[in-house]
């Protein structure tokens, strides 16, 4: 059952129960913590624990859920409790960090109906993926000013909208959300090194 899911920190305790659309794994931490997080201690007991679902790529077109008894332990050193840290876990979406990716790179081509079609979640959730992979883009993405600008103009929903573009590398640089004189000669004027463009 573990060669089927193939997720190195969690183990299969027994074979899925399935149907024509899902297949659902119970499964568990494949090694307990070696150390609190807190002081480093090595001597920990185990303290509860809870079952999580947390979704996964699908297998053979069925949606994969993942029953996961999830431990939780308490430091004999400094008496802190601490839940398990499962790499392959993305804590925030309850799902497994490969089909957060898988989200994300299908959302970039595909509609939101069709990656929840295709990976078995909702399409709020492949929504808000979307939007924090943009978020994180726009922070990662570094704009450099033009050496050749390039003013046009598109109409998005009937409304004309002024676009700056960088002719010289094919790209995008700047869509604002009209096209008046006012806002042309504002946005041009922000651009701190605009002597740099030809």
């Amino acid at each position: 059952m573990t060669d089927l899911l193939c997720i190195s920190d969690l183990t299969a305790i027994e074979p899925p129960q399935e149907n024509d659309t899902d297949m659902m794994f119970k499964v568990e931490a494949f090694e307990p913590p070696e150390r609190c997080p807190e002081c480093g201690f090595d001597k920990l007991n185990k303290h509860s624990s809870r079952k999580q679902l947390i979704m996964d790529l699908p297998i053979r077109l069925k949606r994969v859920g993942l029953q996961l008894n999830r431990r939780r332990y308490k430091c004999r050193e400094c008496g802190s409790t601490f839940w398990e840290r499962l790499i392959s876990v993305d804590e925030k979406r309850s799902m497994t960090k490969r089909l957060l990716k898988s989200i994300q790179e299908q959302s970039m081509s595909k509609t939101f109906v069709e990656v929840e079609e295709s990976v078995g979640v909702d399409e709020k959730t492949v929504r808000n993926v979307f939007k924090d992979y943009m978020a994180l883009k726009e922070r990662e993405y570094q704009f450099e000013t033009p050496k050749w600008l390039g003013i046009d103009e598109i109409h998005i929903i009937r409304t004309p909208r002024l676009v700056l573009t960088n002719i010289e590398r094919r790209i995008i640089y700047e869509i604002m959300p009209n096209r008046n004189k006012e806002t042309v000669i504002q946005r041009l004027s922000e651009i701190s090194d605009r002597t740099y463009i030809e």
